[in-house]
């Protein structure tokens, strides 16, 4: 079975997935990337899938739609019905082609805007596919609520992008010498955007008396008018604050993680995060909104707050009070829960429904020597 996978993102949710995949014996390869530059790769898209499918090529994976984005489109909005307009064109491909369709539903939306509407391109895209992988009930409920109803769809829990060389000892945090005594280490991890709430988590920090936690934000920020407020922010909180605001290497994620007490991630909203799933794979205790999208993380091992910025301050006042053992506790949860969600379980998963679309039932085997190129 060959699957062609479109488009091909830093984020290692793909690399992690396919390799196991490519495990089963499918051959994975990626969509896009014929030339160095990505506006005539978009272009000779059609093309290409042509060639893919006299090549054996039997299924499309998409992930994410943002690829189909012409550049200077914030200069140039009719940009917008242009990408639109290939999306259409992609889509037709693929199905005249007798390629079939798969779609990972990653988020209920698009966090920036992609198309002049994003909600009828997600029912289009929809209406289009053979099979739609979700990450959790509540982004199936989601989708439906913008009018989205797969014909066919498959839940795939998303395993966490890392895991520490030794859970047991990264779950315990590495006390810091240039911090107060008693002080707690709250860490917010993952891409800086505007929907992930970083501001409101500075803010509420500053509300806090004393050293009682420390915050470090870590992790890339492209958005200059954001980076601009986050580091004014910052000034004012003082020695409270760190900032990393670059690409952490993986080779500083685990110290990072060891570091801290727990992980505040202060979604405005939100789908599926990677970031939360990483934090509890290292068995670090959440600070998290009571958004419908987390609800299924465990109770055991998160802090939920109403949204508000008054409440996440009144949360960091309770993680900075609470005791050891609480914390050892939670942390037992979020290894544990962690520990039931495996990439070897989303590829089965993914290539059983794979073999489903294209008629073939049978169990998938397994070949281990098998690469994604």
């Amino acid at each position: 079975m060959k699957v062609l996978v479109f488009p091909q993102d830093p984020n290692p949710y793909q690399e992690l997935l396919y390799e196991e995949v490519a495990a089963l014996g499918v051959e994975v390869s990626y969509l896009g990337r014929i030339t160095p530059f990505g506006s005539l790769n978009l272009l000779l898209l059609p093309a290409e899938l042509a060639v893919r499918r006299m090549g054996g090529a039997r299924i499309v994976h998409l992930h994410w739609v943002w690829a189909f984005l012409w550049p200077r489109t914030d200069q140039f909005p009719v940009l917008r019905r242009a990408s639109l307009a290939w999306f259409r064109l992609f889509l037709r491909c693929v199905r005249l082609l007798g390629l079939r369709l798969a779609w990972t539903a990653h988020n209920v939306l698009p966090h920036s805007p992609v198309f002049p509407d994003d909600i009828a391109a997600r029912r289009l895209l929809a209406g289009q596919c053979d099979v739609v992988f979700c990450h959790s009930s509540w982004t199936l409920s989601g989708l439906a609520e913008i009018g989205v109803v797969p014909r066919r769809y498959a839940l795939i829990r998303h395993a966490p992008l890392q895991r520490p060389a030794s859970p047991a000892a990264a779950s315990r945090p590495v006390p810091r010498p240039d911090r107060a005594s008693g002080t707690r280490e709250i860490l917010f991890f993952g891409k800086i955007i505007e929907y992930k709430g970083v501001e409101d988590l500075l803010e509420a920090v500053t509300r806090l008396p004393g050293p009682s936690v420390h915050l470090t934000i870590a992790g890339q920020c492209g958005d200059a008018g954001l980076r601009a407020r986050i580091e004014a922010i910052a000034r004012d909180a003082g020695e409270r604050v760190s900032l990393l605001l670059h690409h952490i290497p993986d080779a500083d994620i685990e110290r990072l993680m060891r570091q801290a007490d727990v992980v505040a991630l202060p979604f405005r909203r939100v789908t599926t995060s990677g970031s939360a799933l990483l934090a509890l794979g290292y068995g670090k205790p959440l600070v998290i909104p009571a958004l419908s999208a987390l609800a299924e993380l465990p109770d055991g091992a998160v802090f939920r707050y109403d949204g508000t910025v008054a409440a996440l301050a009144s949360t960091l006042r309770s993680v900075a009070s609470v005791d050891d053992a609480t914390l050892a506790r939670m942390s037992a949860a979020a290894l544990a829960y962690s520990a039931e969600a495996t990439w070897s379980q989303a590829a089965s998963t993914t290539v059983a429904e794979y073999r489903k679309v294209l008629g073939q039932d049978g169990p998938a085997p397994h070949v281990a020597q098998a690469r994604v190129p």
